[in-house]
């Protein structure tokens, strides 16, 4: 890789981290267009992620014998924690494709199409923390100290998720069926995440949960507002899966950069 290219991508990305006014402005309008002629706009998704929790949380606290103080915050941070992530990576694959008329007609860093899609979803998750705001006030918990961590949290997820946007955006512009390839691996990492369950319910074979990366992404952002223990390893391993994963986006934007507009 030339010393040019490395350089032209750096800029990409420093470039695009500077230029938030304009990714919120797009992100804001994502939103707006998407809910132009709705009365509740985005909250409509909260009402519903409100609906499941509760109707979930009775069935499934009876289906796992849990307790419904305990089992019910448990999930809605589950929930909204799994929207969060889950459409950031379904997301991320048509990132570049979504944004083909800005590409092609204006000089514009790839990065920014990014942190577009990463602050839109960054607004409904807003929305969405009232549904575990509202269960947690209603049944007493107590985040206590652990609360310091949320933001930490946040943004670790936050910056996996502008690495794997990158990534799955330049293979799912190059490659189209990678979409509905990410679509159905997230459906399935659905089930072996604890989103509905809990990893106590598993008796053995831990180490088939630890491999799953959003696992840890699941605990220190539920750990944090819960008041559970902190996981120095859920920790070390979301943090270095974020180091490792801007090497490898890294990479990719170096060499692809230059081709994604002739790909759409």
């Amino acid at each position: 890789m030339g010393n040019r290219m490395v350089e032209k991508a750096s800029d990409d990305i420093r470039i695009s981290l500077l230029s938030y006014p304009l990714w919120m402005t797009l992100g804001w309008q994502d939103i707006k267009q998407r809910y132009r002629r709705s009365s509740l706009g985005p909250l409509w998704i909260t009402l519903s992620l409100g609906i499941t929790v509760l109707t979930m949380g009775f069935l499934y606290a009876k289906l796992f014998h849990q307790d419904i103080h305990t089992y019910l915050p448990f999930l809605s941070v589950g929930m909204v924690f799994w929207a969060l992530v889950s459409s950031l990576i379904t997301d991320s694959t048509t990132v570049f494709i979504g944004a083909e008329g800005i590409i092609k007609q204006i000089p514009m860093p790839f990065g920014i199409h990014a942190l577009r899609m990463i602050w839109k979803n960054i607004i409904i998750f807003l929305h969405n923390m009232v549904v575990v705001v509202a269960v947690m006030l209603f049944f007493g918990v107590a985040p206590g100290v652990n609360l310091l961590l949320f933001p930490l949290a946040v943004f670790l997820i936050m910056l996996n998720g502008f690495w794997v946007a990158i990534l799955l955006g330049i293979l799912g512009t190059r490659y189209r069926d990678i979409s509905q390839v990410v679509l159905s691996v997230v459906q399935i990492l659905f089930f072996i995440t604890p989103v509905m369950w809990s990893p106590s319910s598993i008796q053995g074979k831990v180490w088939i949960m630890e491999c799953n990366p959003l696992f840890h992404m699941m605990t220190i952002a539920r750990n944090s507002l819960l008041g559970g223990p902190v996981s120095l390893g859920s920790w070390g391993v979301v943090a270095g899966m974020a180091a490792l994963g801007w090497l490898v986006a890294f990479r990719m934007l170096v060499r692809y950069r230059s081709r994604i507009a002739y790909w759409l």
